[in-house]
């Protein structure tokens, strides 16, 4: 129990780590993200830097928690909090586009059944 718990854990925290890189590198892509006032503003490749960031931090942090739990459910629960990040984002931030809403359901999803295909039942 404590492994799938500290596990877990560890998922999360690296898929956090991802979010926050990915947010970062944008940044660092698409100078003058950071003052954007609106996120429609926001240039579409910084956008599509951060929707490739939901993605691969659910595929890190999945396959992490999955290799050191040995329990696929660990992989499904970072995609449900990196899906339940997104949604609450695509509807509480003003103007972000329909497109990467979609990719905001999409993306851990599809991360999620990479993971569930990739790992060995428990």
């Amino acid at each position: 129990m404590v492994r799938k718990i500290l596990g877990t854990f560890a998922g999360i925290v690296v898929a956090m780590l991802v979010v926050g890189a990915m947010d970062y590198v944008s940044r660092m892509v698409v100078p003058g993200v950071a003052s954007a006032g609106d996120f429609a503003a926001v240039p579409t490749k910084a956008k599509m830097i951060m929707a490739l960031g939901w993605f691969l931090a659910t595929l890190l942090g999945g396959l992490l928690a999955v290799r050191v739990t040995r329990w696929a459910t660990a992989a499904w629960i970072i995609a449900g909090l990196i899906l339940a990040a997104c949604l609450y984002n695509g509807f509480t931030i003003p103007g972000v586009p329909l497109w990467m809403q979609i990719a905001g359901v999409a993306a851990p999803l599809l991360a999620g059944l990479i993971v569930r295909a990739v790992s060995k039942p428990a």
